[in-house]
């Protein structure tokens, strides 16, 4: 049976109208992505996009020491009077220069003490530069804001050395704001808004012992807060530091942890540097040993000294183990002395302290002997006499002092007794007695910006005089 054939089904094909349609919408998948592409470059310029602000304005407050190196320049100049009409601080005593980006503030020592210059940026933080001991490099890298925006503003200085205060305004209108002072080395210290900061970068003093920090490394930089929070960042790794703490920072190693913000300017002030013989040698880089007498004396007579002891600690004298002792620095002149004579210990301080607020002398003191009883009152019998030299305002000034006389008496006053530069304090015999006196409340040092030098003394005829852990700690 024959069976009738049936063609096979035709294939469809591609109809025009499909491949058009195809054509289209890849035309305008593309032209979306075009068109998102666009819009996210121009959004992210419009976020991203930074400018620099008005020029910053430096004022000096002294007329010479504060100088400006500008970006591609290879010499500094100083600050001059600019002309009346482009003057921007007419009729003031500063001397006011406006900075830019990549300019740099050197200050030498010459230029006095306290800030001798302060950096007005265009949202009115402020920069205080110092001058002594050892002068200050610091320079506005960076001061932008977000051009179409109120996205960022975005601060950045380099400091290498010196002492620079960091007055950062807050309640600014940027949603981000970044301040960050760059110390070198991998260092760098990020500021919050509404704080106030300082960064020390110290220099070596051929006459003190070199600062280290608590563990004992060469000190690199100190960081310290008085308001609002630092962010130290070294080597990847952050370090918070809040109100009223600082940090010290080796020039190698991590950073270590944050302590109380003071400072002692007191180096060894409990004597465990002594030498092998108990005593400090010419040499020393901390005390040093001087003696006083009058014209004519035999060297017989000339035999006061000063030694270092181990005894008790002034908080428990009469008994106690060998591991509980300290060390303790004993004047010591016997013999029935017809002539005075004046044994001494001294080491420079050099420290500008105008940022201090509290600077408070401290030592445990106590007489053993003094011959000629109740004569401290007259100042040149005086077992233990504490003297800080200090220069008021400037290294122009005349170099003064103010003593602390510590003598015998059998009833202690109650209130020290003062007579000119001097301050008497009697004390009961043999008894410890701990010295406590704020330097800032003192009438001659509440203004003082610099010390020189203290000097520790046992002025008189016989005498055997002791004192234990020396301090002067300074606060902002």
């Amino acid at each position: 049976m024959a069976h009738s054939s049936q063609p096979a089904p035709a294939r469809t094909a591609n109809r025009p109208e499909t491949s058009a349609w195809l054509l289209l919408s890849a035309f305008f998948g593309v032209f979306c992505l075009l068109i998102a592409l666009a819009v996210s470059w121009g959004w992210s310029t419009y976020q991203n996009a930074m400018t620099p602000l008005s020029t910053a304005l430096l004022r000096s407050h002294v007329g010479a020491g504060v100088v400006v190196q500008s970006k591609g320049r290879l010499e500094p100049s100083s600050i001059d009077r600019l002309p009346a009409e482009s003057d921007p601080c007419p009729n003031e005593a500063d001397l006011c220069r406006p900075l830019v980006e990549g300019d740099t503030i050197r200050t030498q020592i010459e230029a006095g003490y306290g800030p001798v210059a302060s950096l007005v940026l265009p949202d009115r933080s402020q920069i205080d530069v110092w001058a002594h001991p050892r002068g200050v490099d610091v320079t506005l890298e960076r001061y932008r804001v977000s051009r179409w925006s109120n996205q960022l503003q975005d601060v950045r200085l380099r400091q290498t050395a010196g002492y620079v205060r960091y007055d950062v305004m807050g309640g600014q209108s940027y949603r981000e704001v970044r301040y960050a002072v760059d110390l070198g080395g991998g260092t760098e210290i990020l500021l919050a808004p509404g704080g106030s900061y300082s960064i020390d970068i110290p220099d070596s003093d051929p006459n003190r012992l070199p600062r280290t920090t608590d563990a004992g490394t060469p000190l690199f930089a100190e960081i310290a807060v008085r308001a609002g929070r630092a962010t130290v960042v070294r080597n990847g790794l952050t370090t918070i530091v809040e109100s009223g703490l600082l940090v010290r920072l080796g020039d190698t190693g991590p950073v270590e942890a944050p302590v109380v913000a003071q400072w002692n300017l007191v180096q060894d002030g409990d004597f465990a540097r002594a030498d092998a013989q108990n005593n400090y040698d010419e040499g020393s880089r901390s005390w040093q040993r001087a003696w006083n007498w009058p014209p004519g004396m035999s060297e017989l007579e000339k035999n006061g000294r000063f030694v270092v002891l181990r005894a008790c600690r002034p908080e428990t004298p009469n008994l106690c183990t060998p591991a509980d002792q300290t060390f303790v620095g004993q004047f010591r002149r016997e013999g029935g002395q017809t002539r005075p004579f004046t044994t001494s210990i001294y080491q420079p301080l050099n420290a500008d302290i105008s940022e201090f607020t509290s600077l408070r002398l401290t030592a445990w003191v106590r007489v053993l002997t003094q011959t000629v009883e109740l004569a401290g009152i007259a100042g040149s019998e005086c077992p233990i006499m504490i003297q800080i030299e200090y220069k008021p305002t400037s290294p122009t000034d005349r170099q003064e002092s103010r003593y602390f006389c510590i003598y015998t008496a059998d009833q202690a006053a109650s209130e020290t007794q003062e007579a000119g530069q001097i301050r008497y304090r009697p004390v009961p015999p043999f008894q410890w007695y701990r010295l406590d006196v704020d330097l800032r409340d003192d009438t001659l040092l509440r203004e003082a910006r610099f010390l020189q030098e203290i000097r520790i003394e046992a002025r008189g005829h016989d005498y055997i005089s002791e004192i234990a852990d020396v301090a002067l700690t300074g606060t902002q």
